[in-house]
């Protein structure tokens, strides 16, 4: 590794960490939302996603004037809308596997997308994984039992949703990349490129939200500041973390500090009980902490040999 790089690794990495960081708090704000609030957890959705739209539009405004030629807005409006509408469904589907299944159990249990990843690489595309991205599939199965059984028992609907969070937040990722690919006829730099795509989808999301909150029951008074901006601020920040992350040390790196999201949401889940917020994280006792953490650990020591084993 050149000396030149080192500075934008470090930089990407603490952009990573800061990503994880936002997107555990993302989901303490959600759990608190859909537990105390009194409604469907799919309302925070059209409110939410319709404040990101103006600091879409400034990202977008931003990211321009780097551009090599003419926007490529036609060509980019499939996969972003592709991307919008399974990302407003994981997101409906986190939101529900949030009502039952605490923040600290459920954002480590995104890594069970591995697996599906695994096997829609294998069976569905043909290109077999390697061996090491078997054993790190084996490797992620055995920290999501060790997650499970530190703690309260599942249920069955519970596992549901979280299956089904783990499949859409997939597809949302293929069309992510999607986006990013089609970006790349007017950014041939890495960097403007993500930050266009990402602009783009909220821009997108934007607009659906603006279309689909008619229909939403309307908050009540006080709840835009007390539900709806708090999610859309951390929500938001952690993508622009995320994509900066990948501009500044790459996917594979990216991913992988990114995913330090299941260990940091661990720790703030015993923060908040330990504060007496029970009513949005159970308390536990040390013993099952520390086999969470272990759990936790796992899970991303997992999920960096399955990133690294990409031939």
């Amino acid at each position: 590794m050149s000396p030149d790089s080192l500075p934008a690794l470090a930089a990407g990495t603490a952009s990573g960490i800061l990503a994880a960081f936002l997107q555990s708090c993302s989901y303490l704000v959600s759990a608190r939302y859909v537990r105390l609030s009194g409604r469907e957890p799919w309302t925070l959705v059209p409110p939410s996603y319709l404040l990101m739209t103006p600091a879409a539009l400034v990202l977008a405004t931003a990211v321009a004037p780097f551009a090599d030629g003419p926007l490529p807005l036609a060509e980019v409006l499939k996969p972003a809308a592709l991307a919008t509408a399974f990302c407003l469904a994981a997101n409906i589907c986190m939101f529900r596997l949030l009502k039952s299944v605490d923040a600290s159990i459920a954002s480590p249990m995104l890594g069970l997308k591995v697996p599906m990843l695994a096997a829609l690489y294998t069976f569905g595309l043909g290109r077999p994984c390697t061996a090491a991205q078997w054993i790190a599939v084996a490797l992620v199965l055995a920290a999501t039992a060790a997650l499970t059984a530190a703690g309260s028992r599942m249920s069955r609907t519970s596992w549901c949703w979280t299956l089904a969070t783990c499949a859409v937040f997939c597809v949302a990722d293929w069309f992510i990349a999607e986006t990013i690919s089609v970006s790349a006829t007017a950014f041939p730099s890495f960097g403007p490129r993500a930050l266009f795509a990402l602009a783009s989808i909220y821009i997108v999301s934007g607009v659906v939200a603006a279309v689909f909150l008619p229909f939403c029951p309307p908050m009540p008074h006080g709840g835009w500041m007390r539900w709806a901006v708090p999610y859309a601020a951390v929500w938001f920040s952690g993508m622009a973390a995320f994509y900066a992350c990948f501009a500044l040390c790459g996917i594979v790196l990216g991913n992988i500090v990114q995913n330090t999201r299941g260990l940091i949401s661990v720790a703030l889940g015993w923060a908040v009980a330990r504060a007496g917020r029970t009513e949005i994280e159970a308390r536990v006792t040390p013993a099952v902490f520390f086999r969470r953490i272990a759990a936790a650990i796992l899970l991303l020591a997992a999920i960096a040999l399955y990133a690294l084993g990409v031939p």
